[in-house]
């Protein structure tokens, strides 16, 4: 082998190696970014848990209000009886 020849070669295997030196350290790169995606979307999926937990929370918490009260026009009927009965009452006297 000629002078010119080894030195052509040697550039070759040069450049080869920068660009799959490039690419591997790019594959590396996005394998470590895929990494942090994975873990971000560990951390939103625990507090989503925790969001849904207490959005169950505060359902039940309602519900149990309504069991608590009486509805809007069962409380009009329960008064216009009571209306009546004072009305009788203070008719009586």
């Amino acid at each position: 082998m000629k002078k010119a020849d080894l030195a052509k070669s040697r550039r070759a295997v040069s450049v080869e190696a920068r660009q799959k030196m490039t690419i591997d350290d790019l594959a590396i790169m996005v394998a470590k970014g895929f990494e942090g995606i994975d873990k971000e979307i560990g951390e939103v999926k625990d507090r989503l848990g925790k969001v849904e937990d207490n959005l169950a929370s505060t359902r039940r918490d309602v519900l149990a209000l309504g069991d608590k009260f009486t509805v809007k026009y069962e409380f009009h009927d329960l008064a216009n009886r009571v209306s009546l009965l004072e009305q009788k009452q203070k008719t009586k006297r």
